[in-house]
Parts: C-alpha cells; sequence; structure tokens
C-alpha cells in the first residue's frame, strides 16, 4: 500500500503566513516609530480638536503585545528558510531595545526613551524587510538548465 502526501497546499500557507506577519511586523514598528516621532505634536495639537492622547509607556506595552508574537513567528519561519541568521540577531537586539525602553520609561528622560525606541523599532522595520526579501528569494522556483 503507498500513501502519497502532498505538502505543497501546506508550504504555500506558511510561506503566506510568514508574509503577512512580516508585513504586520513592518505595520507595527512602523506605526511605532511613526508614534515616537510625532508625539510632542500629538500632545499639543490633539487636546486642542478634543482628542485624548494614549500615555506612551501604555502605547508602548500594548504595541509590544503585537510586535513579540508577529516578530517570533516571522523571524523563525524566515530564518529557517533563507538560513540567514543576523536577520534575527538585529531583530533580538531591536525587541530588547524596545522591551527595555518600555521598562525604564521612568527612569530616563522621554528624549532618550525616544531614541532607544525608534532605534529598537528601525532594527525592527530593517529586518522585516530583509527577511521579507530574503524569503521571497528563497521561494524562488526558477527552472535552471
Amino acid at each position: 500500500m503507498y500513501i502519497s502526501l502532498d505538502f505543497t497546499g501546506i508550504l504555500d500557507k506558511l510561506i503566506a503566513m510568514q508574509r503577512i506577519f512580516d508585513t504586520i511586523g513592518l505595520t507595527v514598528s512602523g506605526t511605532c516609530a511613526i508614534h515616537c516621532l510625532f508625539a510632542p505634536v500629538t500632545v499639543i495639537l490633539f487636546p486642542i480638536i478634543g482628542l485624548t492622547v494614549l500615555d506612551e509607556h501604555t502605547f508602548h506595552e500594548i504595541i509590544l503585545y503585537f510586535i513579540l508574537p508577529c516578530a517570533l513567528m516571522a523571524f523563525t519561519m524566515g530564518c529557517r528558510k533563507h538560513k540567514d541568521y543576523s536577520v534575527a540577531t538585529l531583530a533580538v537586539i531591536g525587541i530588547l531595545l524596545l522591551i527595555s525602553a518600555t521598562v525604564l520609561h521612568d527612569m530616563y528622560s522621554s528624549e532618550l526613551i525616544r531614541i532607544i525606541t525608534l532605534l529598537g523599532s528601525s532594527l525592527l522595520i530593517v529586518s522585516h524587510v530583509r527577511n521579507y526579501f530574503l524569503c521571497r528569494k528563497a521561494d524562488c522556483r526558477h527552472d535552471h538548465h
């Protein structure tokens, strides 16, 4: 008795999931970076137009709940595929910087925390972009003659 297992459908779904996690990770990291750049402006403008501003510390905690699982999934699946572990190294440094900025927010000036957060977000953005393109390159199925 011969049983044929076809994993191509599963592989295609995993590839799609990895791309989704990279896209979500890019979006959330980018949102974090934009928030840090424009936070001083929003603190001034939002009360004028009747909106409230979410506390920066609370915002960073909420964002981390999205960043951590997306990064874990995207980089785990991506590094298994393309074997470029510098992507994961940059991501880990970026995540550690974001966690540090969130945990140490009361110990340092808001300017320093903003710089640490921007650096961490930038490293994650670079990591997600690199992961995305390396995974696309690894999926290349050219017929070589």
